[in-house]
C-alpha cells in the first residue's frame, strides 16, 4: 500500500511529538511491507537544495533514515491561520503522485494537498495531534490565558485580534468533514472538538513507544534525585513554571536537566536561562538523537511535563514510563489519561509553580517515593500496535 503522510514540519530540522509520531508510523509501515512517503513544509529562509516547482513554490526531495520525504517551501511564508493554499495545491498537482491513502498527521500548510487527493477519490485519515484546526494559537489567548474555544471564530477577533476567523472556522469544519476517518490519541482532545461543534465521530488511538530506542540501565543512586525536562523550550510547554518551582526548593539532593534547543524561540529561551542562571543545580543541555536516549534516561530519576496548554498526549510522557521512570505532569489535556496521580506519577495544577515546588520538595524529602511510583508503572504499548490500528483503518478505507 502506498501511504502519503502529511505533516507541517519534519526531521531533521523539527523533531518533536507530531514529527516523531509521523516518523514512527512511516518506519513501522515500511517494516510491515508498505511504501510511505512523508510530505512536509519547510518555513526556514534557507533555500539550499530546493528547486522551483511553480511560480511561488519550491520543492526538495530527500530521505530521512529509510523514509522518503518531499518538502515544500513558498517564496513568501504563508499565514499560520491559513487552512487551504491554492499555490501548494497547484504545485502538488505537478508532482503527479499516486497514492492509495493520505494520512494527515498535522494539517498546517498542507491541507490543500489532502483536499486535492480527496477530490481524486483517495481516502483521507486525519489525526488531531493538537487544537490547531480550532485555533492557530493552540487555544491560548494574547493574555496567555487558556481559551475554551473559538465560538465559531467570533471569539478569535476579540481575544486575539485575528481577522477573518469565522471563514477559517468554516474551512476547518469542511476539512474535518471531508476526512474519511478522524482520530486522536486522547479522550480530552476528542471532547474538546466535540464541545466546539465538531459533531462527527472521533476515534481514540493512543500513541505508543518505539521500543527499539528503549534499553534500561540500573540506577541505584537513591540519595540524589535527578529531575529532567525533555522537549521544546517554549512558553506553552511550561519550562518557566518548572524553573521557578525548582528554585523554590531548598534541598540540595536534587538537580534539574533541561534538554532542548534554546535557539528556537530566542526571547523566551533568554528569559528562562536568566531565571535559572543563579541556580547551579539547573543545567540546560541541547536536544539529542534517539540513539542517545538510553544514556540520557539512565541519569533521570523523574521526568517533568509542565505543560500550560491543552497538551494532547505527550510522547515524552510515554517514553518516561517505557523506561520505568515516574512522570510529574500538569493536570491538563490528555496528561491525566497517562499519569495516575500517586500511582505511576504525580500531577499538579498547570502553571502553579508553588504546587510543583511542593511536589519536588516532597520527593526530595522522601526519595523512596520515586521507587514506589516506578514499581507501579505499566509500560505503554508498542509502535507495532499503534501502526496496526492505523493499518486496519487504511485497509478498510481502501477496500471500500
Amino acid at each position: 500500500m502506498k501511504i502519503l503522510y502529511l505533516v507541517h514540519q519534519f526531521f531533521p530540522k523539527y523533531y518533536y511529538g507530531t514529527e516523531r509520531l509521523t516518523l514512527g508510523l512511516a518506519e513501522q509501515m515500511q517494516r510491515m511491507g508498505h511504501s510511505p512517503l512523508v510530505m512536509t513544509y519547510d518555513r526556514e529562509k534557507d533555500q539550499q537544495g530546493f528547486v522551483r516547482l511553480s511560480d511561488n513554490v519550491l520543492v526538495k526531495k530527500y530521505t530521512y533514515g529509510t523514509v522518503p520525504v518531499i518538502s515544500f517551501k513558498k517564496t513568501t511564508l504563508p499565514e499560520i491561520c491559513q487552512i487551504f493554499d491554492s499555490d501548494v495545491e497547484e504545485a502538488f498537482s505537478k508532482l503527479e503522485l499516486k497514492y492509495d491513502i493520505v494520512h494527515v498527521c498535522h494539517p498546517m500548510w498542507l491541507s490543500s494537498i489532502a483536499r486535492s487527493c480527496k477530490g481524486r477519490g483517495v481516502p483521507v485519515v486525519l489525526t488531531l495531534t493538537d487544537p490547531w484546526l480550532l485555533c492557530p494559537a493552540a487555544l491560548i489567548d494574547r493574555g496567555f490565558r487558556l481559551c475554551d474555544g473559538p465560538e465559531l471564530g467570533h471569539k478569535c477577533a476579540s481575544s486575539c485580534g485575528f481577522i477573518g476567523m469565522t471563514g477559517r472556522y468554516r474551512e476547518a469544519l469542511d476539512f474535518s468533514g471531508m476526512a474519511d476517518e478522524v482520530v486522536t490519541a486522547s479522550r480530552f482532545t476528542a471532547l474538546l472538538f466535540e464541545k466546539n461543534g465538531w459533531n462527527r465521530p472521533i476515534r481514540i488511538i493512543p500513541h505508543s513507544v518505539d521500543y527499539r530506542f528503549v534499553r534500561r540501565f540500573s540506577n541505584d543512586d537513591r540519595g540524589n534525585i535527578k529531575f529532567a525536562y525533555i522537549g521544546s523550550i517554549s512558553w506553552h510547554k511550561g519550562v518557566h513554571v518548572l524553573v521557578r518551582a525548582f528554585q523554590k526548593v531548598q534541598s540540595q539532593n536534587v538537580s534539574l536537566r533541561v534538554y532542548g534547543s534554546t535557539r528556537e524561540i530566542w526571547d523566551y529561551s533568554k528569559e528562562v536561562l536568566a531565571l535559572a542562571r543563579k541556580d547551579e543545580r539547573i543545567k540546560f543541555l541541547d536536544s539529542f538523537d534517539m540513539d542517545a536516549l538510553p544514556y540520557v534516561m539512565k541519569e533521570i530519576s523523574a521526568l517533568v511535563v509542565p505543560s500550560v496548554y491543552y497538551d494532547n498526549f505527550p510522547l515524552v510522557t510515554l517514553i518516561g514510563l517505557a523506561y520505568g521512570v515516574p512522570v510529574i505532569g500538569s493536570r491538563i489535556g490528555g496528561i491525566p489519561e497517562i499519569i495516575n496521580h500517586g500511582v505511576n506519577g504525580l500531577l499538579f495544577k498547570p502553571g502553579n509553580s508553588d504546587e510543583l515546588a511542593s511536589v519536588i520538595d516532597g520527593v526530595a524529602r522522601e526519595p523512596e517515593i520515586i521507587h514506589k511510583l516506578a514499581a507501579n508503572i505499566i509500560t505503554p504499548r508498542r509502535i507495532e500496535e499503534e501502526a496496526l490500528d492505523y493499518e486496519n483503518i487504511y485497509r478498510k478505507l481502501t477496500s471500500a
